[in-house]
């Protein structure tokens, strides 16, 4: 069975709501930022959330997890295959929800919460809001209204791109966020798979 190292809030939801969808059995285990457990430890010499092992496999990036899941444990109507319409653009936005999004926020986070008082707003930190602002606008033209952000239906894309709801909470900037992406977001949010894994502590 999947064991995930999670911790609510983090990137590890992608990979429980992506399970919860797919019906994948799996199992959690605390994996804690400040305080890392020496089996978390052990798993993830970085640290970083999320930590995934099946077996004798052990991973530590998020979206490489679903892809895992996706292959190993499939097939599964949330991958898009090269003979499909659509599958540049779910490659492109599966990779984006991280790269060119959640991934800004990493050292954004940080700042906020971590940053001596006097170094909280700084250069750096308004630029990364900024870059994630202007990118979320983009995804936004992209959906054009639309529900899904590939192939016409919901794919494990959008489970990447989703993620920076939550992200943008951390970072502070929740308030900010387009509009047409707020309401994609509240919408992919009502999955009752969504609502299973958000819920696990």
């Amino acid at each position: 069975m999947l064991k995930i190292y999670h911790s609510q809030g983090a990137r590890s939801l992608r990979v429980l709501w992506l399970c919860e969808e797919m019906g994948v059995p799996y199992e959690t285990a605390e994996a804690s930022f400040f305080k890392p457990s020496e089996e978390f430890s052990v798993i993830n010499p970085l640290r970083t959330v999320p930590a995934m092992q099946d077996g004798d496999v052990r991973m530590i990036e998020s979206v490489a997890m679903m892809l895992y899941i996706m292959a190993k444990y499939g097939p599964t109507d949330l991958e898009v295959k090269p003979s499909e319409p659509g599958y540049s653009d779910y490659l492109q936005y599966l990779i984006f929800g991280e790269a060119g999004l959640a991934a800004y926020g990493n050292p954004l986070v940080a700042t906020r919460f971590l940053a001596p008082a006097e170094q909280k707003q700084n250069f750096t930190a308004d630029y990364l809001k900024g870059a994630i602002l202007k990118r979320l606008e983009f995804v936004g033209e992209r959906l054009g209204g639309k529900p899904y952000v590939a192939a016409n239906r919901f794919t494990a894309a959008d489970i990447s791109i989703a993620y920076i709801a939550t992200g943008a909470k951390f970072a502070g900037i929740e308030d900010e966020i387009p509009a047409t992406v707020k309401a994609y977001v509240a919408n992919l949010q009502q999955r009752p798979a969504f609502q299973r894994a958000a819920a696990v502590k």
